[in-house]
């Protein structure tokens, strides 16, 4: 029994720069996770040169960019299907209107109810999906508490109808409001933190990498954190990044990088240098400096600038669709992955998993890795993805995530009633 099923009609061309970007995301993604693990492992972490040099590189380049970078990439996702949605919606229902088949061409009137009723079928499309990301997030927590796959679903559930209906200015004074709202929440809480004390990188993590001594306890401390993020979600740079990104497939500029190289390569450089200014003030904490009230939010906001900028770069590096389709060497690997990333993303938590807390516990050995061999190992997962990619790719088949995710959103889709189609007069035969 075939499981996958479109739920978009038929696709079109398939661009790479959203798929290879999804890619070397994923790594990021890993680089970034890495210090829940050994945190949860509690390894103990010599501090040499280059654990130090690599603290800096992660914090400026890597740390609050590798996931607006994952939502903007989201958005795009998100609204490249529902333009296709509406598309073949909208000739669906006008297809399905008496005379048009037979010639007759339909009035203003009746196009405009097809396109109303394929908008509909899109923004229930986008809010289905969205439920059931938050159910695999529900889910992936048991194992990772900062599980992101839910977040990004409950930015479809709630945002369906703005991406739908492309309410991009709504959209704009929201994300203002939100980061204003997270600028101040952010400095309030790292106003509280400091006032009692805890100054260091240490000291204000103290506890978020507790180890649990059972797996009831981990579940349910790894679920209540989860819930908790969940709940922080509005006020976080995830929306703005995913509406972000959503605004981008309305423009050529990640389907054709090749048509904007110089404009692309302003923004790339310019963000990430952005983004490196910013985290300046975080980079000094992690190495063991004091923190000041506006380095983290202002490391925030800059990331989102970070994750710009790696965008455009990868865009560009990607390039424009080719005419035969295919792809080479790390670009084709890169895409397998981009191809596959829900799969990719929880296979790195199982991976890590793994390696951090099913082999210590089974063979007692303690770890000792400093920051630099942790992303060492970061890295192996993400490489180890890449194979598990490049082997899907070979047989044909499509991640077991995407497909079971697609499965149950086309299958869990009900009948509505739609409006009547507007009367055509005689003389539009």
């Amino acid at each position: 029994m075939k499981l996958a099923t479109s739920f978009t009609g038929t696709r079109g061309m398939r661009y790479p720069s959203p798929d290879v970007a999804r890619g070397f995301m994923l790594l990021f993604i890993s680089l970034a996770n890495i210090p829940f693990w050994t945190g949860m492992a509690r390894v103990s972490a010599p501090n040499d040169a280059a654990d130090t040099a690599w603290l800096w590189v992660r914090t400026l380049l890597i740390d609050a960019r590798s996931y607006p970078l994952f939502a903007m990439l989201f958005g795009f996702g998100l609204a490249t299907m529902v333009n296709r949605r509406i598309a073949s919606g909208t000739e669906s229902y006008l297809q399905s209107l008496p005379g048009v088949e037979a010639g007759r061409e339909p009035t203003e009137q009746e196009e405009a109810w097809a396109r109303e009723q394929a908008t509909v079928d899109a923004r229930r499309l986008v809010r289905r999906r969205g439920l059931w990301m938050i159910l695999f997030g529900a889910v992936h927590a048991m194992l990772f508490s900062g599980d992101v796959i839910a977040a990004y679903g409950l930015t479809a559930v709630i945002f369906a109808g703005w991406l739908a209906r492309k309410h991009w200015k709504r959209a704009a004074v929201l994300c203002a409001v939100i980061l204003v709202a997270s600028v101040v929440i952010t400095c309030v809480i790292v106003s509280f933190k400091t006032s009692q004390g805890a100054a260091s990188a240490t000291d204000m993590h103290a506890g978020a990498g507790e180890s649990a001594t059972t797996l009831l306890s981990y579940v349910s401390h790894g679920v209540t954190s989860w819930a908790v993020n969940l709940s922080t979600t509005p006020i976080s740079l995830i929306f703005p990044a995913a509406f972000l990104g959503a605004r981008l497939a309305d423009t050529d500029l990640i389907a054709h990088p090749e048509r904007h190289r110089r404009l692309l390569t302003a923004v790339g450089l310019g963000g990430l240098g952005i983004g490196a200014v910013g985290g300046i003030g975080v980079a000094q904490w992690a190495t063991g400096g004091s923190l000041s009230l506006w380095a983290v939010p202002l490391h925030q906001v800059a990331g989102l600038a970070g994750a710009c900028g790696w965008l455009a770069l990868l865009a560009l590096y990607a390039g424009g669709p080719r005419p035969d389709g295919r792809l080479t060497g790390l670009r084709r690997l890169a895409s397998n992955v981009g191809r596959r990333s829900m799969t990719a993303y929880l296979s790195q938590s199982f991976l890590f998993a793994t390696i951090f807390l099913a082999l210590p516990a089974l063979t007692g050995m303690e770890l000792h890795l400093g920051e630099a061999r942790a992303a060492g190992i970061a890295a192996a997962v993400w490489l180890a993805t890449v194979g598990l990619c490049a082997v899907l790719e070979r047989g044909g088949h499509a991640g077991p995530f995407e497909t079971l995710l697609r499965t149950a959103v086309a299958r869990s889709e009900r009948k509505r009633a739609t409006a009547a189609p507007p009367t055509a007069r005689p003389d539009d035969a």
